[in-house]
Parts: structure tokens; sequence; C-alpha cells
């Protein structure tokens, strides 16, 4: 769960940057690709040396990695610590909070209602849900797609926001109530927590069971997730990781819990590698095709967002994903439908007060460019081409302002251009596309990109109208 307040980042430096990451951008549906070659021994060393970097640079306590490959949990191993102080070391089959990947389940749920003909998506929020008022023309597709234009009830008035105390959802509803739609329901896609709480309340009033319990029957124990809970749960393994965070002085601490109200049904999952694994392979079995395709479908042309997943693309085939955050706790469940491959990557380590800690997006990527490299043609799309184009344009000092958010153009002066100096580093040699997520409803494109004379990390973002909302160059 990306629990945090918006983040706007213009910035272009060669040293390093605030980043604060949620979800990426819309892509077509490739056709399908060959299953990968067996997984081998040494793709299982390259994974090792992938999270002992992680440990060496001190950017997380404890982390436990899972690879499926063709239905089959291939790889499974936990790395550091899942508590400091009792120097008890992280394994697979470690618990960990995995935030906002509890949205993939709320999802399902609603999926599970609508095919036993007990909802239809369509169906308006306030059958369900009478007193928010101001979504009486929002469906439940809307709030699975994240494209309700419901407010964010961060900024409710007469709410405490402070997340390690309760609150009541009734509190919320009635508070948001009061406010006024941010946008047009199905134009525009915000992420929201409150969205998938309000999804979660559907499941309970419908089902007439507590979400708790019907993801049990429902999901769980079909697919013998025996070690998957919500927040607030009893049964949660007294072994499960301990959450830290970066403190002032560098350390990691533990960090303070947040409530599970503020969680509820969109980041309240406890889970660990085997669980997630049996999710990733079970899921589009326990659903029916129509059900998965929704899922996996975004909410509208330009969303990146299905019910539950982050619609991407890698390579140039089609990438699945979510994340989550809370305190003290990172993780990251990606699939690639069409090779029949999934990465988990479950960290006890948040990055709120500081960015020099675990990345497992990042992470996650690095695995899959292990066990199923990008082919080419990926370093040819529009997106890349146009990275490219802005790179010559930095090192020529040929701005083109029109391109350019109003905000972003107000920064990104002459003198700043002049400032960064990117003639020295010589002509571009390649441009390799690494990630994309959203950040402020932007979409940022990660890639690495050499140069003769050296190598940057090119973050390029754009705004939902296409402008350049920031270009950012580090080591």
């Amino acid at each position: 769960m990306r629990y945090r307040f918006a983040c706007l980042v213009l910035g272009f430096t060669l040293a390093a940057a605030p980043v604060c990451a949620q979800t990426p951008a819309p892509s077509p549906q490739p056709a399908a690709a060959p299953s990968e070659a067996p997984f081998t021994a040494a793709r299982a060393h390259a994974i090792d040396a992938i999270a002992q970097g992680e440990l060496r640079a001190g950017s997380t306590p404890g982390m436990a990695i899972g690879v499926v490959e063709d239905g089959l949990l291939v790889y499974a191993r936990g790395f550091g610590y899942a508590n400091l102080a009792r120097r008890r070391k992280a394994g697979a089959a470690t618990e960990f909070y995995a935030g906002s990947i509890a949205k993939q389940f709320t999802a399902a749920a609603v999926l599970l209602l609508a095919q036993d003909k007990k909802l239809s998506l369509d169906d308006k929020v306030t059958k369900y849900v009478p007193e928010l008022t101001i979504a009486r023309s929002v469906s439940i597709a809307q709030l699975l797609q994240q494209t309700s234009g419901l407010p964010d009830y961060t900024n409710a008035p007469g709410i405490g926001h402070d997340p390690t105390q309760p609150v009541k959802l009734a509190d919320l509803i009635k508070a948001v109530d009061r406010m006024p739609l941010v946008s047009q329901p199905g134009k525009q896609f915000q992420y929201n927590n409150l969205n998938y709480a309000i999804a979660a309340l559907v499941v309970q009033r419908v089902s007439d069971l507590p979400l708790t319990v019907f993801l049990s029957t429902r999901i769980f124990q079909p697919l013998i997730m025996t070690s998957t809970f919500l927040a607030g749960d009893q049964g949660i393994s007294p072994q499960h990781a301990v959450g830290y965070t970066r403190s002032s002085g560098g350390k990691f601490v533990p960090a303070k819990p947040w409530n599970a109200s503020w969680l509820f049904g969109a980041g309240d999952l406890v889970t660990n590698v085997y669980d997630l694994a049996k999710w990733d392979i079970g899921m589009p079995l326990l659903l029916n095709v129509d059900s998965v395709r929704d899922m996996w479908t975004p909410g509208n042309d330009s969303s990146p967002y299905g019910m539950g997943w982050t619609i991407d693309q890698r390579g140039g085939q089609r990438y699945v994903w979510h994340n989550g955050e809370i305190a003290g706790y990172h993780a990251m469940n990606a699939v690639l439908p069409d090779r029949h491959v999934a990465v988990i990557v479950l960290a006890n380590a948040d990055s709120l007060h500081g960015q020099d800690v675990i990345s497992p997006e990042r992470v996650a990527n690095r695995i899959l460019d292990v066990v199923a490299p990008m082919p080419p043609a990926h370093f040819a799309n529009p997106i890349t081409q146009r990275a490219d184009e802005w790179l010559g344009r930095l090192q020529r000092d040929d701005i083109d302002r029109t391109q350019l958010t109003p905000d972003f153009s107000q920064y990104l002066s002459d003198q700043v251009v002049i400032r960064a100096n990117l003639k020295d580093l010589g002509p571009v040699l390649s441009t390799v596309p690494i990630e994309s997520y959203q950040r402020s409803g932007n979409t940022v494109y990660v890639f690495d990109v050499k140069f003769r004379n050296g190598a940057l990390r090119y973050s390029f973002t754009l705004a939902p109208d296409g402008k350049i909302a920031g270009l950012l160059l580090q080591p």
C-alpha cells in the first residue's frame, strides 16, 4: 500500500534525488511467448547475488524472494534478518506485511461475488453503500479500476490522519461525503486507497461476512495459503518479520506500526513467498476467464490500472504487477503472464523516511532480467525514442518549452541545463528501459543510459496530457 502524501519531483540533477514510486503506464497486450528454459543453478546464483548486493549496500535488514516458472515455485529464499535485535534470519517462510498487494485480493473477492451473480460490476456503489451519496454515479468496476473520481480521504476535513491511530470507516465515509468528486467517474485514473476500502465494504455487505472470513473461505483456504492473513487478524505468526524504517542517523529502527483500520481492503495483507506463489499460480484457476480478463484490462484508454493490478509492458510483452508499502515493509508481486513467469520480493524496510533503502520494484526487474531477458524489440518504442530525443536536446541546450509542463519549464531554466553539462559525456551509445511507475499522477519511465564517457540512470516523467513533467539523471 502506497500510503503517503503526494510528492512531485521536478528535479534535474546528476546527484541522487528523492523518488516516491507508485504505479506505471499502460501497454498493449502482445502475442504469447514461449516458456522460458528450465531454471538453472546459474540463474539461482545470479538472483542470490542480487539479494546479497542489497544486503551489502545496507538497503534492508532482510528480504525474501520467490520465482515462479510454468506453474512451479522454482526459487524461494530468504536473506538477512527478520529481527535485527534477536538476530533472527529471514527465510522464504517468513511472513511480511505486503501493503497494497492486498488490492489484488479485494478485487478478486468482488469478482468472485460477480461470478456468483450476487452483484454486477456495473452496479452503482450506492446500491450497497447508500451513505456515500457522492458515489451515486460510481460503479463498482470504477472503484476497482481506480477511476471512481472519489476524493482522497487523507484530505477529508475533520479527520485525524495519523495512520498509527485507529479510525472508523464510517467516519471516513461521512467526511468524504462532504467533499466533491475530483473527476467524472470513469474518466481519469487516480490511485486512491478509499476505492478499495469501499470495495471491501461492498464485499462484506453482499456476502454478509467479514472481509477476512470471505477471503479465507474463498481464496486462502482453496489455494492452501496457510500463512496469509489480514492485518489485525489472530493467527499471524510471532515469527513474522519486524518492520524497519531509516532513522535520522541512518540506522534501521523498528517502524511504528500503522493501525489496521487504515489498511482495510487496500493494504492489510500479511503473507510470505510460498503463499504469494500459490496465488500467482492459482488465481487464473480460481477466477473464470472473464474475471481474469477484467483484472488485467485497464479501466480506460489512458489508465495504467486494471483491477488490483498495474497493466504494463516489459520487452514488448504483457507485464502485470503491484507493489506495496506501509510503515516498515515494502513488497512487489510481478507477473509476465505470457511467459508464465512471476517474481515476488518482500522486504522489511520502508522508504517513507529516506530513499537509500531497498526498491523491491527494481529488484524484481533485475531478477526478471535473469529469468526472462527482454528481447531487443523493446528498445525501439515511442517512449524510448522521445526520451532519447530529450537527451539530445539537453546536450545541445535545445529546450522546446512547448513540450514541458508549466511547473517543470519554470524549473528547467537555461542555467540549470548549462550546469548539468551533459555535453562532456559524449554521444549516447544505448538507452535501455528498466521500469515504469506512476508518481503523483505522472508516469515515470526509467532507463539506463550509456554515453561514450560515462553512464547514468535516467528518469523521464510524463504528465497525463503528454507534457514532460520531469527529467532526472543520476549516477
